[in-house]
Formats: C-alpha cells, sequence, structure tokens
C-alpha cells in the first residue's frame, strides 16, 4: 500500500534522490541513515542542520535557509560539527 505524502514530502524526496545520485566519488562506502526522530544537530560551514547519513569519509546533511526552502548536500566529515540544541540555531520545520 502506498501511503500519500504532502508536497512537501515528495519534494524532499526528490531533493534526497538528486543528492545521493551526486555524491562524491572518492567514497564508495554505503550510506548509513541516521533514525528520522535521532538526527544528530550540526553546524557546517556556517550552515545550521541535521546530519541525515554517513559514510566513511562524508556526512549527508539537511537544513532550511532563511527563506525556508530545504536543501541537502554533502560535507566532509572532518567539516562537520556537532551540537547541543541549546547551541543549534537552525529551523524547527526540520
Amino acid at each position: 500500500m502506498i501511503k500519500s505524502g504532502s508536497p512537501e514530502d515528495l519534494e524532499r524526496m526528490i531533493i534526497r534522490m538528486d543528492t545521493e545520485a551526486n555524491r562524491p566519488i572518492d567514497d564508495p562506502a554505503p550510506l548509513r541513515d541516521f533514525p528520522k526522530y535521532g538526527r544528530p544537530l550540526v553546524f557546517v560551514s556556517g550552515i545550521y542542520g541535521k546530519a541525515v547519513g554517513w559514510t566513511q569519509k562524508y556526512g549527508l546533511i539537511e537544513w532550511l535557509d532563511p527563506s525556508g526552502k530545504y536543501h541537502m548536500g554533502w560535507a566532509h566529515s572532518s567539516s562537520i560539527k556537532r551540537v547541543q540544541p541549546e547551541e543549534w540555531k537552525g529551523s524547527s520545520a526540520l
């Protein structure tokens, strides 16, 4: 049975598929996902977001820009900093 999702869910799914298709080629390790409700809060290059998944060398990060637009991208693991909830300044809409 296929459950219907919101247009926002569909948009995020498409963004994720595009991002996974464009993953860095120097890391063939499988992508491991964090649980949806246990994603670490992170800070990467001036962006507050959540880590969605990881490989040996990279993290897959999601965030909302100031206008509320959803983004997802890869970051090298050395540039990802986990932050505590009281330090995090990201959007609660993630």
